[in-house]
């Protein structure tokens, strides 16, 4: 009896890691518009009624994108905190390089073609799981990195949300290019020395100058 209800679970992870990975894939392929239920269930190779019996709708699968982003950029995030140095600089660093990494996620990009569809389309329940959720998650990771200093919250919502805007906002320029998959590695390299000196200001000198 135990054997067979965790082969059960099995398959139903199974199942929802199919659906869910297949429809990430159609948003960031297809498109949002495309992204129909018959067009998950062919790409999942998961009949339409097994996928209503373990998600419930459409906007369920949806939903489930959302939070497999979150979980995405909290595992990355999770993992450059334990490579990080023990300095705010080297943390503001450290994160990101590696929120760079999680934009540049399929699952990011089908999240933030939810985000502009959803705005269209006024879908309140799953606008309001996304604000929710990605605050939550989002917040939570950067008091993990930066909990321990005494760096005021005002400061840590601006660098924050500067990071975040940023980072998007190469994101899309990347999208207007997509045959040159520009780097931006000097960009990155000035947006940290500018995080970095907000959230940890260098000393200044005698003559008023940051010391180096």
């Amino acid at each position: 009896m135990s054997r067979q209800r965790r082969t059960q679970e099995e398959r139903s992870a199974s199942t929802r890691e199919k659906v869910i990975s297949a429809a990430i894939e159609c948003i960031v392929e297809e498109g949002l518009h495309a992204t129909t239920a018959a067009r998950i269930a062919a790409r999942s190779g998961v009949t339409w009624g097994a996928i209503v019996h373990q998600f419930g709708d459409k906007d369920s699968v949806l939903y489930a994108i959302v939070e497999r982003n979150a979980e995405i950029y909290t595992s990355l995030l999770t993992e450059a905190l334990g490579r990080a140095g023990p300095t705010p600089r080297e943390r503001v660093a450290a994160l990101i390089d590696t929120t760079w990494q999680y934009i540049n996620e399929p699952s990011a990009f089908a999240f933030n073609e939810l985000i502009i569809h959803n705005r269209a389309t006024r879908n309140e329940r799953l606008l309001q799981q996304q604000e929710e959720l990605s605050n939550a998650y989002v917040q939570t990771m950067w008091e993990r990195f930066f909990g321990e200093f005494d760096i005021p919250a005002g400061t840590l919502d601006t660098v924050r949300n500067l990071t975040l805007g940023a980072l998007h906002g190469l994101s899309i320029m990347r999208l207007i290019s997509p045959r040159l998959r520009p780097r931006y590695r000097k960009e990155i390299a000035a947006l940290k020395k500018f995080a970095q000196d907000l959230i940890d200001p260098p000393a200044m000198g005698a003559t008023g100058a940051p010391q180096t």
